[in-house]
């Protein structure tokens, strides 16, 4: 079976698509070859700067062969009285390719229709191929594609080249302005030749000749290898950034490392601040000396190997003199005036045109916070931190250091709270109060911290969704998505046991005195999007989307919902809670039924299987108690979307005790007729059903379960 390798050569392309585009090209392939009948093997994908392939092991020769039934007009519109085809039963036959007189007539639920059968597939992959490979090129997803010279197919960068081959045989591919061969091209510095592959098997072995690295895991390790080893020449160690050290193997098709100094006299600045100069302007590697303490050298990774390599470092190292000097002066000159003068300018910073400036987004923000604080009975310490926190929140925004370097922001306010010489825990919570500041960056670990965090979030939330902006499809101009996932995220972990609806109904109150209207329907908006996000993350955490509904149903706090969902998930493993939940969910339809909230009455009971249920309710009952109670013991509240780290050592024997239901229920429900004539016998055998129900409820809505 042949092999099949396509190569799209391209001008550079960003750092941030390499990754993603081998990612995305594979699975591309895949689909179309499955759609096309195509079997297939292996399949292995390669991206550098300036190439994205793919290779196929074990490509079949043909598709494969299947029979088809194709349905047509009704049997009374093919034929005429006399049984002969008509005009629509003939173009039917035409564009089926068979003979009018090889069509079938078969009985439907719609009545009686023509159907032509006919053998499809048997193609050659080489046939196939080249329309294939033209749509994965064309189809490659990307958020932004450009069009270069006269060539009608966008792309991310300008395509330079194209290479398919299956075997030893190009395939004629051609689009964005290219047609296919058998070259591809080396390093572009060190090896610009080009390359002749006579079949995909040398692919990898020949780029690598030509000082291009195609596999990105490979690249990866010797972009760390190197790194590590030219700061090993000065017993430094590399600051852990694992997204810098992808990005820059994103950058080099070879990675060659050079160590660089800055002057010591900057070690003076924040630590956040050098790192985030090297790393997020830069991308250098800061290193720190053995006893952790940063040093004053950096590691540049270039993708050229110069005679000269003094005059790379030369430039690296002015380049980062300069922007380092300019983070200086901005933390010089911040630092004349305090955080609380700072905080004035805050009011000459847009929020949103209908939503006021960032001053009147910290009034809420405050107010808001201020009434939560009340309902989570935080200590008088704490109240004060939050007191002392609010009117210097988000003052950085301000300052100039945060305008040059955005992403500093609440690093900066926590720095100049400290250089001003404000209490550490405030300092903190200014900084907490921002967190996270990228989609699975740290969270607040403070309670002050996470209150002014989910706060500051959900008056977003509320403020755009009241003015009907609210994401549609994958648009989220306003990165909507990225703060409810914060805010589930951080409740989560704090471990709060307040539903998402009391924080947005307090956020609300805080925008009674602006000129905004918030609908009644705003709450359970914002309150629904924020579950889709816990209901994402907790996927992400490997729990069924089934299992997810039953958890969250009823909307309670966040931390109750992904602890059942995890509860759920073990209890759905176990056969005697499945045959279990088939009998709840009869008990449950049955007691629909029920017209009141009456008690069971022993003196009504009629059957002798009524009794032993009823017995059964009580340590039913206590059992469903100790579980939950387990989960909450065995489950500290974590990071959603990253799975607990707990277990459920003690779930078997709370379990054992809520399973004792199932015997009696069972019984119950096959000897027992509910809904007799007698409506006090009837409404108290409901009743029964009814407790049945509720014991087994605070695991969420169960009918939710079916098909599970």
């Amino acid at each position: 079976m042949p092999n099949l390798l396509f190569e799209i050569g391209t001008e550079e392309l960003p750092s941030w698509y390499v990754s993603r585009a081998r990612e995305s090209i594979g699975p591309l392939l895949e689909q179309k070859l499955t759609k096309e009948q195509l079997l297939y093997g292996e399949v292995r994908s390669y991206a550098t700067p300036r190439r994205v392939a793919v290779a196929v092991s074990d490509l079949a020769d043909r598709s494969q062969q299947r029979s088809l039934e194709v349905r047509g007009p009704t049997e009374q519109i093919a034929f005429d009285d006399q049984g002969v085809p008509t005009r629509a039963a003939l173009g039917f036959a035409s564009a089926n390719g068979i003979d009018a007189a090889d069509l079938i007539v078969k009985d439907t639920a719609k009545g009686r229709y023509v159907f032509a059968l006919k053998t499809v597939g048997g193609v050659s992959a080489a046939e196939l191929l080249p329309g294939i490979l033209a749509s994965v090129v064309s189809e490659l997803p990307a958020p932004r594609k450009m069009r270069w010279s006269d060539v009608s197919e966008p792309f991310v960068r300008p395509v330079s080249w194209l290479l398919a081959l299956l075997d030893d045989e190009v395939l004629p591919v051609r689009i964005a302005g290219c047609s296919a061969d058998r070259i591809t091209y080396g390093h572009r510095f060190l090896a610009p030749q080009a390359l002749t592959l006579a079949s995909p098997d040398t692919y990898v072995a020949s780029l690598r000749e030509g000082r291009v690295l195609a596999d990105c895991e490979e690249r990866r390790l010797l972009t760390w290898k190197v790194t590590m080893a030219v700061a090993g020449t000065r017993d430094l160690r590399i600051y852990d950034q694992p997204t810098l050290l992808e990005e820059v193997s994103n950058l080099v098709e070879y990675p060659y490392a050079i160590l660089g100094h800055f002057d010591e006299s900057y070690l003076t600045l924040p630590e956040e601040v050098l790192s985030t100069v090297m790393i997020q302007h830069q991308r250098f590697f800061p290193t720190r000396y053995e006893d952790g303490r940063l040093a004053p050298f950096f590691v540049g990774v270039s993708n050229n190997r110069v005679p000269d390599e003094g005059v790379v470092r030369s430039g690296y190292e002015q380049v980062l003199e300069g922007r380092l000097y300019d983070a200086r002066f901005f933390w010089d000159s911040d630092r004349k005036k305090s955080l609380s003068q700072h905080a004035w300018g805050l009011s000459g910073i847009g929020f949103q045109k209908q939503l006021g400036s960032m001053a009147d987004k910290i009034s809420r923000v405050g107010e808001t916070s201020r009434l939560l604080a009340e309902a989570f009975h935080l200590t008088r310490e704490e109240r004060e931190v939050l007191d002392r926190a609010l009117p210097i929140f988000r003052a950085d925004l301000s300052t100039e250091m945060v305008y040059e370097f955005p992403d500093l922001e609440g690093v900066m306010a926590r720095a100049y709270a400290l250089a001003e010489g404000l209490d550490p825990t405030v300092a903190e919570v200014l900084e907490e109060g921002v967190m996270p500041m990228q989609p699975g960056g740290p969270l607040p670990t403070s309670r002050v911290g996470a209150l002014l965090s989910i706060t500051d979030r959900i008056d977003k939330l509320v403020g755009f969704f009241a003015l009907g902006k609210r994401p549609t499809g994958s648009a989220d101009p306003f990165g909507l998505r990225r703060d409810a996932v914060a805010v589930a995220r951080t409740l989560n972990s704090v471990g709060w046991h307040l539903p998402p609806t009391d924080f947005i109904e307090a956020a609300v109150t805080s925008y009674r005195n602006s000129d905004v209207s918030i609908a009644e329907s705003v709450v359970g908006e914002v309150s629904d999007f924020i579950w889709d996000r816990v209901a994402s993350l907790l996927v992400d955490e490997g729990v069924r989307i089934t299992v997810i509904r039953a958890a969250i149903a009823d909307a309670p706090s966040i931390i109750s919902a992904s602890r059942r969902a995890h509860l759920l998930r073990r209890l759905m493993q176990t056969q005697d809670f499945s045959d279990l939940l088939a009998l709840y969910k009869r008990a449950a339809n049955l007691a629909k039924e029920s017209g009141d909230c009456r008690e069971v009455d022993s003196t009504l009971f009629r059957d002798a299987s009524e009794s032993p249920l009823h017995v059964a309710l009580p340590d039913a009952q206590r059992g469903m108690e100790k579980l939950l109670a387990t989960v909450r013991r065995s489950l500290s509240p974590w990071d959603l979307g990253r799975s607990p780290s707990g277990s459920f050592p003690e779930v078997d024997v709370a379990l054992k005790q809520v399973l004792s239901l199932k015997e009696p229920l069972d019984t119950f429900l096959d000897n027992v007729l509910v809904m007799v004539e007698e409506s006090a016998v009837r409404e108290n055998r409901l009743a029964l059903l009814r407790g049945v129900r509720d014991s087994l409820r605070p695991l969420g809505d169960l009918d939710q379960l079916e098909g599970v």
